[in-house]
């Protein structure tokens, strides 16, 4: 607590707190910051994340590279949180679509936060199979 001050007519301390007029002004910043930074996150991530989705999942470099399919996927991954957390935060203001719609929403998003370091531990698998048994990997054979 911010507790400071002095009486001066009698020279005895008074105790004084300012600290609930900072508070909800504190809150505002903090609010204001997080907004911010929501939504340039969704201005740089659903256009990043479908531009990196797409170079991944070219018949040209899916084909010759297994991590491009685990990479477009975690693109996906993110994508997917991205629009369903923007959609299970209207739920704040209005479920303009109903309840059920934004309930999905939030278990989507919460799905796919908890999927994403699952695809991760199999990315770092699959990596450190090829490197330590480089040998053993399937290679594609085309006859012409």
């Amino acid at each position: 607590m911010n507790v400071s001050g002095f009486d001066d007519d009698s020279g005895n301390q008074s105790f004084v707190n300012n600290t609930d007029q900072h508070i909800s002004q504190d809150w505002e910043t903090v609010d204001t910051v997080h907004y911010v930074i929501w939504y340039v996150t969704l201005m740089l991530g659903i256009p990043g994340n479908i531009l990196s989705a797409t170079v991944w999942l070219r018949r040209q470099v899916a084909d010759k590279n297994s991590s491009a399919v685990y990479l477009a996927v975690l693109a996906i991954n993110d994508l997917v949180f991205l629009i369903s957390r923007s959609l299970y935060r209207q739920q704040d203001v209005d479920c303009f679509l109903g309840q059920w719609f934004c309930d999905c929403c939030g278990y989507l998003g919460w799905t796919t936060e908890y999927l994403e370091p699952l695809l991760v531990l199999s990315f770092s698998a699959e990596r450190l199979i090829a490197i330590l048994h480089p040998l053993k990997v399937p290679v594609r054979f085309v006859c012409i």
